[in-house]
């Protein structure tokens, strides 16, 4: 997301389905090992981000109990 403020990389990001396309990538910035960094921090964030959902669907089920 980061690259995408900088205007390093264009693409979009579809949240529903889980999704990055990368359409573009600025010249000469990013290196193969500047992209493999990128990657992993996407599947960081995605790992983050399935906790985090996983979470609050646990948390939605004490709600509808009543147990908070």
């Amino acid at each position: 997301m980061k690259a995408m403020s900088l205007d390093l990389v264009r693409g979009s990001i579809d949240e529903v389905d889980r999704k990055v396309q990368i359409d573009w990538i600025m010249p000469r910035y990013l290196s193969m090992d500047h992209l493999q960094v990128l990657v992993n921090r996407l599947d960081a964030w995605q790992l983050k981000m399935d906790h985090i959902i996983r979470s609050v669907e646990n948390g939605s089920e004490e709600l509808v109990r009543g147990n908070i």
